[in-house]
């Protein structure tokens, strides 16, 4: 097995690009969001329904991949103060202070009927500063709005609280469990195994939290952040992804098929809140089976065709994390034009994701890419210098 899991790098690199066009369809697509566009589109509420179903998962399995590398070389408080450069500096830094106070504006403006400025939203926005509750893990951050950067929150709490059990799955006795797991996932179906705790996950705590970025969230992503981490430890895990890949993509299908079944064709209430109904239970069920199997499919793929080097592959990884940091900020603004013109959505879409893209690629290449003090504020590790040319000796 090679040392480096390229796959997993283009992995992490076409998921972030996933999420950009999840968020460019927002506007159009039905539902709470910061701004709607005044007609939605079928069109975009159908493909983000169904990448619902999957990816932000799929977001974290990556994280867990390099957990796993990161703890090979690392101490446990070499581990942390990583993930405190890496995730709580940004979120702290330009999170706070210039990224998150437009969407807390956007936010306000069109789901709670303000109608000052950006300028007197940004007394209100501050003003929350400092205010932590337990209700949810968002809630813990002492930040009057998290917008896009959850993301970071959920991955250092996750990083934080599973640093222990980390530890014991690479001793003696975890790399036996780890061994056995993986003599069972070889087997027909064995993949499947990965179903039981993240449907236990889902039904254990789904009736008793509402909403988006609930803790029945974050322990269901903590379950992916695992099987991340245990992945690159055994080839066997990866033979299995690959033979059930088709496999998967076919049970995937069915599951999403089964959830609109069960939403538009029963009428079933989603997301959450019921009792341990039958349907509650099958409705978790086939939310956990279709989760699972599309990122076995989407796995299988890149273990497949992905797990080759290339330059753009460097660049690309480099950048994952500036331009998840920047993106929804910049989709936002651009969006904010956009959706009051008057032309078709496909329109509209195209250029909010064309014009949004460039944007961000060109504040990360004028602002932070070349620059250490920005990188750092960005959790990028500092830009090695180059060589300098040898002095004539004479």
């Amino acid at each position: 097995m090679k040392e480096r899991r390229y796959d997993i790098d283009w992995l992490r690199v076409l998921v972030m690009l996933t999420v950009f066009l999840f968020h460019c369809n927002r506007f159009f697509a039905g539902g709470p969001w910061h701004l709607r566009n005044d007609t939605q589109s079928m069109a975009s509420l159908v493909l983000l329904s169904w990448l619902e179903m999957w990816f932000m998962s799929l977001f974290f399995l990556p994280s867990g991949v390099g957990s796993w590398y990161a703890l090979r070389s690392r101490t446990s408080a070499g581990y942390l103060w990583e993930r405190v450069k890496r995730i709580l500096i940004p979120l702290f830094t330009v999170g706070l202070f210039v990224l998150l106070p437009p969407q807390y504006y956007f936010e306000k403006y069109t789901n709670a009927g303000f109608a000052g400025s950006f300028w007197e939203s940004l007394a209100l926005y501050f003003r929350g500063v400092g205010h932590v509750r337990i209700t949810s893990p968002g809630a813990l951050l002492p930040l009057p709005f998290v917008g896009h950067l959850w993301f970071l929150w959920f991955l250092f709490l996750i990083s934080l609280l599973t640093l222990p059990l980390l530890r014991g799955l690479r001793s003696g006795r975890g790399l036996a469990f780890i061994d056995r797991l993986a003599r069972l996932c070889v087997r027909r179906g064995g993949i499947f195994l990965f179903l039981i705790p993240v449907i236990f996950v889902r039904v254990a705590l789904r009736s008793f939290f509402i909403g988006e970025n609930t803790w029945a969230d974050f322990f269901e992503y903590l379950v992916f952040f695992l099987i991340g981490f245990i992945l690159p430890v055994d080839t066997r895990f990866t033979d299995s992804i690959k033979k059930h890949g088709w496999i998967c993509l076919i049970v995937g299908l069915v599951a999403y098929g089964a959830r609109g079944f069960l939403v538009m064709g029963l009428g079933y209430n989603y997301p959450g809140g019921e009792s341990f109904s039958l349907m509650f239970v099958l409705f978790e069920a086939v939310m956990g089976i279709g989760r699972v199997c599309w990122i076995v499919f989407v796995l299988s793929l890149g273990a497949k065709y992905l797990n080759v080097n290339r330059k753009v592959l460097t660049y690309g990884n480099e950048a994952v994390l500036p331009f998840y940091i920047f993106h929804q900020t910049v989709i936002l603004c651009v969006g904010w034009y956009a959706i009051r013109w008057n032309m078709s959505i496909l329109l509209k879409l195209l250029i909010i994701a064309v014009v949004s893209f460039v944007l961000i690629m060109v504040l990360y290449e004028g602002l932070v890419r070349h620059f250490n003090v920005v990188r750092f504020l960005f959790g990028m590790r500092p830009k090695k210098r180059r060589a300098t040319a040898q002095t004539n000796e004479n």
